[in-house]
């Protein structure tokens, strides 16, 4: 396996054919599983458990990759800046591929687990080089997930009780 120390990462063409041949040209044998897990990753609208991409994985490529193999991709794609961790405060982790165009945060249902992506613009790029310049780190990078009930959820509590809406913690 690739050691991220050892690795220059070069300017890649962000989709699974470009991810692949980038992994190609660092010495990474593409086999059938792997590019399952890549077109898994660029197939998902949410962030996914890794029993999640090796399901997706078979769908994709055809072959249904052995979880070992899933977590070390998602390790390696980690280790190159290609996925993310994102905390669904949930026992397992979640991963999604870390687009360099268009940065993603989430609303998570606390009822039922649904995930969201948030498609609202935030002004993170000024709030960010104020961050940096207030304390003096570099580097900075963020993940935002909001918790709360999802339409369906509110709407099934709202039909069985008097609660209108979950109530806010403090």
């Amino acid at each position: 396996m690739l050691s991220s120390e050892a690795v220059s990462i070069p300017t890649i063409d962000f989709n699974a054919d470009g991810i692949l041949a980038m992994l190609r040209s660092q010495g990474l044998r593409i086999t059938r599983s792997r590019r399952g897990i890549v077109k898994a990753l660029f197939q998902a609208s949410r962030p996914y458990s890794l029993t999640e991409l090796q399901n997706q994985a078979l769908v994709e490529g055809g072959v249904l990759p052995d979880y070992a193999t899933v977590f070390r991709m998602m390790i390696l794609l980690e280790s190159l800046k290609l996925v993310h961790k994102v905390n669904l405060r949930r026992a397992c982790s979640f991963y999604e591929l870390t687009n360099p165009a268009k940065h993603q945060d989430h609303l998570v249902c606390t009822q039922c687990g649904k995930v969201e992506t948030i498609d609202v613009p935030f002004p993170m790029a000024e709030l960010r080089e104020g961050i940096a310049t207030k304390y003096g780190f570099t580097g900075l990078h963020h993940s935002l997930e909001f918790f709360g009930w999802c339409p369906e959820c509110t709407a099934a509590v709202s039909a069985t009780t008097d609660l209108v809406a979950p109530p806010i913690p403090a």
